[in-house]
């Protein structure tokens, strides 16, 4: 498929009759049809200017249409995708899970290095088991946020 996106993207006079069909393809993403359309935007610049420099075959170049649609899908609200809340809920456990099991292992590490006798075991590893948790819970979240 991805093969068949670079030949649309690298030839598309070849596969579309004008730049308006390549916004009627429903088959094709926005970012491809983007694509698509500012590579054709190129080829015609190019054209336009070898025209102006009376280089040109008698060919008219397409720059107008290509960017007139081109104008008309950056006009196009974009569908917005929104990841389910659950699948955010379901990172969100994995996250606290993680920073719980790193936390105790800091713990254990400490308590190793302290002779075990720094402050009472249990106290210290339900201690570093919940701050790795809360550090994993708010990683999530600036992960959710910065994807945003």
């Amino acid at each position: 498929m991805e093969r068949q996106i670079e030949d649309l993207v690298a030839n598309p006079q070849k596969h579309f009759d004008n730049p308006q069909d390549v916004l009627l393809a429903g088959d094709l993403a926005d970012d491809v049809k983007r694509r698509i359309l500012e590579s054709w935007k190129l080829d015609a610049a190019r054209l336009a200017e070898s025209t102006a420099e009376n280089m040109a075959g008698g060919e008219e170049s397409d720059l107008r249409e290509v960017s007139k649609a081109l104008t008309q899908l950056n006009a196009a609200p974009r569908a917005e995708v929104r990841r389910p809340v659950r699948v955010w809920r379901a990172g969100l456990r994995l996250s606290m899970m993680v920073g719980a099991i790193v936390g105790a292992g800091v713990g254990l590490v400490f308590l190793a290095a302290a002779g075990w006798s720094a402050m009472p075991p249990a106290l210290l590893l339900l201690e570093t088991t919940v701050i790795g948790a809360l550090i994993g819970g708010i990683a999530s979240a600036i992960r959710k946020v910065v994807r945003i």
